[in-house]
């Protein structure tokens, strides 16, 4: 168990330095994950269950729904901008 822990713990680290140091929005969002399941991992780990549920919860129902909806309008090159007929570039 204490090997676990130790591993949930480099995950968290390594999730947050993907995220601190990403060369694109992608490859942010991947390290934000891991550092977010490592996150519920460790909770789960002290006996928090309900708080991992919770935090696991509203994560996906919420906040990476509208991260990756972000990045896709981001990533869009010929996206319209008001819906009056100008194109970003």
């Amino acid at each position: 168990m204490t090997y676990f822990v130790l591993f949930l713990g480099l995950c968290f680290v390594l999730g947050g330095l993907a995220v601190a140091s990403n060369t694109s929005l992608y490859s942010g969002e991947v390290g934000f994950m891991l550092a977010f399941l490592a996150g519920c991992g460790w909770l789960l780990s002290l006996g928090v269950s309900f708080m991992s549920l919770v935090l696991f919860m509203v994560y996906l129902g919420g906040m990476s729904v509208d991260y990756v909806y972000s990045l896709s309008l981001v990533a869009d090159p010929s996206q319209r901008l008001g819906g009056i007929g100008c194109y970003g570039v």
